[in-house]
């Protein structure tokens, strides 16, 4: 296999992390919300792509998880504890706070998980309440859409992403920040292949699926994804417990659909590899990202 006519720095020019400048905007929005909720009633995390550092270029939107400290999640605990809340009013309090301070007010909606803040970086802050300590995994965060609670492992998931790129020379983040970037190219509906499974089903492939190239990366990786069997194949959590190849996570209409769309692309992608010219080389990994440039 040759990949002298690939060129490297063209391929990494699809997984762009993002600037130093969006970085810094993105630190200070976290640290203003952090201290309007404050320390004494809120244990506040990062978590989504900027904190596991696995966002592209534009990234414009910032996840932080809001945990009472002193809220135990009845339906994870079997407690009935005297100082139950309802999931609105755990909300409220947070909405409350936006609202007195003349930076947020007016500058938030209620979501379905999240209260989103926009102020020129999209701030998704996420309300949770503990299940055991409330600076220990998992937490339980709620779906008003569904109208349950589910558990969360934000910490479990970044120490896991971190070992895995570890583990890789960095290949793992590198390589989920480009399969996040052709997932864009290909689907207008998001919903076909959100960034958490994508990140999962990286996560999932073995350490010797990573060869610190970013082209045979992607062949590799998109191969192992290939593997996997809907009803039959496990897919977990990067952190977590679960398995995300089931109809309540990621249906398999949707799976199939991009899994069928990664092997083709992967066709395009190996074809690059094995060109015999740069202008080839370049043809070809372009089709494999929809006919999108870098």
């Amino acid at each position: 296999m040759s990949t002298n006519y690939l060129s490297a720095d063209f391929v990494a020019r699809y997984a762009r992390p993002p600037s130093d400048t969006t970085v810094s905007q993105a630190i200070s929005v976290h640290e203003s919300v952090r201290d309007l909720l404050g320390d004494t009633e809120y244990a506040t995390i990062l978590q989504g792509s900027y904190k596991n550092d696995t966002a592209l270029w534009d990234m414009n939107d910032v996840d932080i998880v809001a945990v009472s400290k002193g809220l135990v999640s009845c339906y994870f605990t079997g407690s009935t504890p005297t100082n139950g809340v309802p999931w609105a009013d755990i909300f409220s309090r947070i909405e409350k706070r936006l609202q007195a301070d003349t930076r947020y007010q007016g500058k938030w909606t209620r979501e379905d998980k999240c209260i989103r803040l926009n102020t020129g970086v999209k701030v998704d802050i996420v309300p949770a309440v503990r299940i055991g300590d409330a600076t220990a995994d998992p937490i339980a965060i709620y779906s008003f859409r569904a109208g349950k609670e589910r558990k969360n492992w934000p910490r479990a998931h970044f120490d896991a992403g971190a070992a895995k790129s570890a583990a890789t020379n960095g290949a793992f983040k590198q390589t989920v920040r480009l399969l996040k970037r052709w997932s864009r190219c290909w689907f207008s509906d998001r919903k076909v292949a959100p960034s958490y499974y994508l990140e999962c089903a990286v996560h999932a492939q073995p350490n010797t699926a990573f060869f610190g190239n970013l082209a045979r990366d992607f062949v590799s990786v998109a191969a192992g994804i290939g593997q996997l069997r809907y009803g039959s194949s496990t897919l977990p959590r990067q952190a977590g417990e679960g398995n995300l190849l089931a109809p309540d996570e990621w249906p398999s209409a949707q799976f199939q659909q991009f899994q069928q769309t990664l092997h083709g692309a992967s066709v395009y992608a190996q074809a690059a590899l094995n060109a015999y010219s740069e202008f080839s080389a370049r043809n070809q990994w372009v089709a494999a990202f929809n006919g999108q440039q870098p």
